[in-house]
């Protein structure tokens, strides 16, 4: 957004009070940012990606630094690995999955985290785990990857 010349002196008058009534408003901090033109064609091409990627069904190759691979969506953030539950592991395990875009804006992986047990209040979707579940070793076909919701996992 472009702030017209003529109006630059209405924003600095409406910053001024505002930062004079901050306690009166309840605001603890006031923050204004600049983005570049090259984060917001990145921005549109991720979007764009994300977007495609879903409307095709098309699938990344994850490689786990154990050693097997998982197929999975772009931008996937959490992902459990299915046919990986054990006796110490009852669910499973996951990895978060780590993002960057290359020059062209396309997302690439860069990188996991450790393996870990999918916590316990983590709803998986069922027809995932078990279409997905027994193929890890050994067979044939891919295995898809169990897309965890970032929002039951938490920061």
């Amino acid at each position: 957004y472009v702030i017209p010349h003529d109006r630059e002196a209405i924003l600095k008058k409406f910053f001024v009070e505002l930062q004079d009534r901050e306690k009166e408003l309840g605001i603890a901090d006031i923050q204004v940012s600049l983005t570049t033109l090259e984060d917001v064609f990145l921005n549109i091409a991720k979007q764009a990606e994300l977007e495609t990627a879903a409307a095709e069904g098309r699938l990344v190759t994850l490689n786990l630094t154990s050693g097997p691979s998982v197929e999975i969506p772009p931008g996937a953030r959490f992902v459990g690995i299915p046919g990986t539950d054990s006796a110490e592991n009852p669910r499973g395990i996951m990895v978060e999955v780590y993002w960057e875009q290359d020059d062209t804006g396309a997302l690439c992986i860069s990188g996991h985290s450790p393996e870990k047990p999918i916590p316990p209040h983590v709803e998986l979707d069922a027809s995932s785990a078990s279409t997905s579940r027994g193929n890890l070793f050994g067979q044939t076909g891919p295995v898809h990857g169990i897309v965890i919701d970032p929002n039951q996992i938490g920061d």
